[in-house]
Formats: C-alpha cells, sequence, structure tokens
C-alpha cells in the first residue's frame, strides 16, 4: 500500500457557495449608524462546508435571501474561513430560487447556447434528404412507436417488434442519430462535452444540446422522418436470441405513445391493429427476459 503526506498547497479550490446567514440574537457591528458593518456566518446548503464568517453593510438586505459567498481566506487559529458574498438569488423557500441553488451548487450549465454553437445547427427546416436515407436501412415502413411519460418533448428511443414467417420475432430499438448532427470538435461537440447531460427538475430542464436538436430534429415524433442507430435482433418466443444486427436508420414512429396510452391499448382485446400486436409482443418478451 502506497502511503504519502501532504507537503504544501499550491493552489486552494476555493469556489463560490450558495446558502443563508444564520440569524442573530446580538449581531457586532462597526462603525456609524449610516456605514455600519456587521459581523455575520453564513451556512452553506452544502453541510459538508464549514460555516463562513463575513463581513457585510447589507445585513438586513441579506436577511432571509439565498445568497452566493466567496472564501477568501482561512486563517490557521480560526475555526472557520471567512469570505464575502457576491450575489442574493432570491427568498428562502422560492420554488425558483431553490431550483436555482440546486443547479448552482451543481456546476449545472445554465447559460445560453453561444453564436458558435448554433451556428452548427442545421435550418429549422430540416428533412431527411434521400441520398441520406439510402445509406442507411429505411424501417419508414415498419410500424415503430415510442412509449414515454406525459408531456415528453425529447423522445430519443423507440420500439418495434414484428412476427417472422419461421415463428421468430424481429424487434428493434431506435435511438435518435444525434451524432448526425454534432460533429467531433466543433463548437456544439464542445459545448455538449461540457454540459455533459441534459437536467431535469421539476418545473424546468437545462439542456444539453439547442432544444432544435433535443425536441425536435432528434426527437423521435410520430409522422416525421428520422435518423437512428438501431440495433435489430431476431429472438425466438422464449425471448432467445438468434442474431443481433447493428446498423443506421431512418424511421418514421407510428405513434409516441404515453404508458398509459400503451397499457390501455394492450388491455384492449379488441385492438389487434399492427401496433397494439407489436406492444403485446415487447411485453411478452420483456417479460421472460426479467
Amino acid at each position: 500500500v502506497l502511503a504519502g503526506e501532504v507537503v504544501g498547497i499550491i493552489r486552494r479550490n476555493w469556489r463560490e457557495y450558495c446558502g443563508t446567514l444564520r440569524p442573530l440574537e446580538e449581531e457586532t457591528t462597526t462603525g456609524g449608524s449610516s456605514l455600519v458593518l456587521t459581523d455575520r456566518m453564513f451556512i452553506p446548503a452544502n453541510p459538508s462546508i464549514p460555516f463562513i464568517k463575513i463581513r457585510t453593510r447589507q445585513s438586513a438586505v441579506l436577511e432571509g435571501q439565498r445568497i452566493v459567498v466567496v472564501i477568501d481566506g482561512w486563517d490557521k487559529n480560526s475555526r472557520n474561513p471567512h469570505g464575502h458574498w457576491t450575489t442574493i438569488i432570491g427568498p428562502v423557500g422560492d420554488r425558483d430560487t431553490e431550483s436555482k441553488v440546486i443547479l448552482r451548487e451543481h456546476g449545472v450549465i445554465t447559460r445560453d447556447f453561444s453564436a458558435a454553437v448554433l451556428r452548427c445547427l442545421p435550418p429549422a427546416s430540416y428533412e431527411v434528404p434521400e441520398e441520406e436515407a439510402a445509406k442507411r436501412l429505411d424501417m419508414r415502413g415498419k410500424v415503430v412507436c415510442s412509449v414515454d411519460p406525459p408531456g415528453c418533448k425529447d423522445i430519443d428511443d423507440a420500439l418495434s417488434a414484428e412476427k417472422l414467417p419461421n415463428g421468430n420475432y424481429r424487434v428493434g430499438v431506435h435511438i435518435a442519430d444525434v451524432s448526425f448532427f454534432v460533429k467531433p470538435d466543433t463548437a456544439i461537440d464542445k459545448e455538449a462535452a461540457e454540459r455533459c447531460t441534459t437536467v431535469y427538475l421539476v418545473e424546468r430542464r437545462t439542456d444539453m444540446l439547442p432544444g432544435l436538436l433535443t425536441t425536435d430534429l432528434c426527437s423521435l415524433v410520430s409522422s416525421r422522418d428520422r435518423q437512428t442507430f438501431s440495433v435489430i435482433w431476431e429472438m425466438t418466443p422464449d425471448a432467445e436470441e438468434v442474431s443481433a444486427h447493428f446498423t443506421k436508420a431512418v424511421i418514421r414512429s407510428k405513434a409516441a405513445l404515453t404508458y398509459e396510452q400503451a397499457q390501455n391499448r394492450i388491455d384492449d382485446q379488441s385492438d389487434q391493429t399492427d401496433l397494439t400486436q407489436g406492444l403485446r409482443v415487447l411485453l411478452m418478451l420483456a417479460q421472460k427476459l426479467r
């Protein structure tokens, strides 16, 4: 086992911290009545961070607010670092304020996409060119659908299932081909790499990519041609894999269903459409795979 010891600090990895001021029964003030300096203790939202001492002339203004504080230093004989406040986020308990605290504390990027990023996007009127479709497995005639929570706008995956003449099933999973629009080392690629993922809160989302891609051109909505990466399996009725094929494809989803809509179709025995039969096949295979 390797062992070592810290011999020096090259640079302190201090950042901004969100939190509130601790109420004080007796505030320590310095100066006259017009320019009052008040010593306050800042309580970070992250409980692993120690309280931070700040001195401010805006004590009354900051009361009951979520604020941002930066550490300036930490005296060796003090139990707490000292710093200064930089920003008022909003009132404690306000939903928008608390959402901003969560995003800021976790380093989620919320800035608008730059002009350089937006220049990487295709026109909003983009349609899959036939020359591009010719390079892909054409599944626009197959019964493909998506099943997602209500209100889902970024439909990034879809499913298909059909019975083969030999009694087996052809099952497909289709993932939106984002890489067609996001080329390596472009401004949009670097921005997506920095953001890493789309972040969802109760009342908002912070996208990894511009909305033209996430909720439109890379969303597998119904009745629109969409480019995908697809996996096509041949499976036996006992859910045993016979073969698998990975390919770029073009699909045209027949329906963007919610979980409830999909379940209602499965339960309705009078519904014998190809779409509903495919859902029943997918459910049957999924149950056997569990």
